[in-house]
C-alpha cells in the first residue's frame, strides 16, 4: 500500500534548523559585515582545503581576512562553526534554488527538480572535494561533515514530504506516527552521503552522470527520479 505522507505526520522532520537561523542573521547584518562575512568564508574554504579545520585557529583566519579576532567571535563560535556554517548556506542556496519555487505537485516535474538539485549537491561536494574528503573520513572527529550533509538531505526530504513530491509506503505493522516517513529520510540521508563519500575517492574527473546512474539503483522504487 503506498500512502501519502503529510507534513504533520512528519514531526521527527521538523528539527531546529541552523541553517534558517543563519539566513536570518545575514538579513540583519550591514554591508560592512557583509563583506566581512564574505572575507571569512574565502579564508576558512581556502585553509580548510589544505588540511583539517580542527587544526585551523580563530586568530589564523582573522589575521588573514584582515579582522581582529572579536570581529570573527561575532561571526561564529569557531573555525569548525563558521566552516559548516559557510557550506550549509551553499547547500541552503542549492534547495532554495531548485527545489522552493519549482512545481512539485505532479510526478514528472518533481522527479527533474530533485535530479536537479541532486546533482547541484554533487558538483558543490566536489568543488569542495579536498574539504568534504577529510570531512567525511574516518579521522575527522568533531569537525566531521557528516551530519552537516545528512541534515541537508534530510531537510530536503522534509521539504518534498510537505510538498507533496514523495509518497512513501505504509509499513504493515503498527507503528509510532510519523515513524516510517523519518526513518526513511534518515535511511535516505545517511545513504546518500555514504555514497558521496565513496564517490569523492573515485579519480578525477568526477561524473555525476555516474553518480546519478548508480544512485537510481541505491534509492527505493518509490523515489522519484527520471527514468
Amino acid at each position: 500500500m503506498i500512502v501519502k505522507i503529510d507534513s504533520h505526520e512528519t514531526p521527527g522532520l521538523v528539527a531546529d534548523r541552523p541553517a534558517a537561523r543563519i539566513r536570518s542573521y545575514d538579513h540583519c547584518m550591514d554591508s560592512r559585515q557583509i563583506k566581512t562575512r564574505a572575507k571569512l568564508a574565502s579564508v576558512v574554504l581556502s585553509l580548510a582545503s589544505e588540511r583539517p579545520a580542527s587544526e585551523i585557529t580563530a586568530s589564523e583566519i582573522a589575521i588573514a581576512a584582515g579582522i581582529n579576532r572579536s570581529t570573527f567571535y561575532q561571526h561564529a563560535t569557531s573555525p569548525v562553526a563558521l566552516l559548516e556554517g559557510v557550506l550549509r548556506d551553499e547547500l541552503d542556496e542549492i534547495r532554495d534554488h531548485y527545489l522552493a519555487e519549482a512545481d512539485l505537485e505532479t510526478g514528472p516535474q518533481a522527479s527533474e527538480a530533485i535530479e536537479r538539485v541532486t546533482v547541484a549537491v554533487l558538483e558543490h561536494v566536489d568543488s569542495h572535494d579536498a574539504i568534504y574528503t577529510r570531512g567525511l573520513g574516518e579521522g575527522s572527529g568533531s569537525a566531521s561533515l557528516q551530519p552537516l550533509l545528512s541534515q541537508h538531505f534530510a531537510g530536503s526530504i522534509e521539504l518534498l514530504l510537505e510538498r507533496h513530491a514523495l509518497t512513501v509506503p505504509q509499513a504493515s505493522s503498527i507503528l509510532p506516527a510519523g515513524f516510517v516517513a523519518d526513518a526513511a529520510a534518515r535511511f535516505i540521508a545517511d545513504g546518500t552521503v555514504g555514497a558521496l563519500d565513496v564517490w569523492l575517492s573515485t579519480p578525477t574527473p568526477r561524473s555525476t552522470a555516474s553518480f546519478m546512474s548508480a544512485y537510481r539503483v541505491f534509492l527505493p522504487s518509490w523515489w522519484p527520479l527520471p527514468a
